[in-house]
């Protein structure tokens, strides 16, 4: 199997889950807060399935892009579901909460209860949906655009003044500003990425980060998945979005070069103009490295992106390991769940990351001291 071939799995970290697609799907796997999973599938039906022109070079990385965002925000909003049905079932928790386990499945319930409309006569809280989704991803890029984009173009001008240069004119100017401007926005990344990281939720998250690609890297590197062997694996890869913003970093500063250094408003424009070119072109070299990975150009291009995945990846213990390898199962037919696995609950995850299955499940049953012994198997298997 050639290396074009065999590497087209991939995913993200959730609350309490992990989300891993394939070619024609995506499934999430989440652990309750009982200790049981419940792994969400949803068929792909994405642009490039449906018409040649996003395969394109260059146009298919922006494509791609869109793609993962509503895949990665219908994971997230699944995952709060989950958890603001556990709530309303009223499950238990299996095992001492962590902080981070915690605070997790708080503000996943809680974000979910809060954004969601009510039913009118019972007063609860519906599934999140569409809507939601594409409330949440507006907004979220435009701060991500204004704090990681344009920002660090109108910062240079504070530390350097607010002259212009021109390609022909002042070539060297013109580089060290977009180098400057460049640096700032890998400073604002960092920085932000660390400043979230103290949370104890988020760092949680990092956990599921780093066993998903522990999970992944297992597979393709020795064609089968246990926790083990998992385990054994390093928590980053190449492929991976944190390499990605390293990698646009590198050609806004190379494009920009070409575009000189004009007044704030039309830089600010430019900025906002060349986000969609930029974007196709660090794809492609991210896309490249990611089929490539034994080639010395490759790992020197994913090298500083590795770095970078020290700060959101963490290393993950059995448990996470196991959700990760419960998403993969569900959508790589080579993968079969190891020897101990209990059969999750599988369902199916509407548009915008509802839960959809045949029948609502009953609410849970207050605890009884027959009832306790059933969740042991859950627990013991990560013992």
């Amino acid at each position: 199997m050639s290396e074009e071939q065999k590497h087209f799995y991939g995913g993200q970290a959730v609350l309490e889950g992990v989300m891993m697609r394939s070619k024609t799907a995506y499934a999430t796997a989440v652990r309750r807060i009982d200790g049981s999973i419940i792994v969400g599938r949803r068929a792909l039906n994405t642009l490039s399935q449906r018409y040649g022109w996003a395969k394109w070079p260059l146009v298919r990385g922006n494509v791609a892009l869109l793609d993962s965002l509503t895949m990665g925000l219908e994971s997230l909003n699944f995952s709060g579901n989950v958890a603001l049905e556990d709530e309303a079932q009223g499950r238990a928790a299996e095992h001492e909460q962590s902080a981070g386990e915690r605070q997790a499945r708080q503000i996943a319930a809680a974000d979910a209860e809060s954004r969601e409309p009510r039913d009118a006569e019972e007063n609860k809280p519906e599934s999140l949906g569409e809507t939601t989704l594409w409330l949440t991803m507006l907004p979220a890029m435009a701060i991500g655009i204004g704090l990681f984009v344009l920002l660090p173009a109108w910062a240079v001008d504070w530390f350097m003044g607010a002259e212009q240069a021109t390609v022909g004119g002042a070539f060297g100017e013109v580089f060290v500003r977009n180098l400057f401007e460049g640096g700032i926005r890998l400073l604002v990344i960092l920085g932000y990425i660390s400043g979230i990281s103290l949370i104890p939720y988020v760092r949680r998250v990092f956990e599921y980060h780093g066993a998903e690609h522990a999970t992944i890297n297992a597979f393709e590197e020795t064609g089968e998945v246990t926790v083990e062997t998992a385990l054994a694996h390093s928590p980053l890869h190449p492929r991976c979005g944190t390499a990605f913003l390293l990698v646009v970093i590198l050609v806004k500063i190379i494009v920009n070069c070409f575009l000189g250094w004009p007044a704030l408003w039309l830089r600010l424009l430019l900025r906002l103009a060349t986000l969609i070119p930029i974007a196709g072109i660090a794809y492609e070299v991210i896309h490249w490295a990611g089929r490539h990975r034994g080639s010395v150009l490759s790992r020197v291009l994913a090298g500083p992106g590795l770095l970078m995945q020290k700060l959101t990846t963490r290393q993950p213990d059995r448990e996470q390991v196991e959700v990760a390898i419960y998403a993969l199962a569900e959508v790589a037919p080579e993968v079969e769940l190891p020897e101990g696995f209990e059969e999750p609950e599988r369902v199916s995850i509407g548009r915008g990351g509802q839960i959809v299955r045949d029948t609502e499940p009953q609410d849970a049953e207050a605890p009884t001291a027959q009832a306790e012994p059933a969740e042991a198997p859950a627990a013991a298997s990560d013992a």
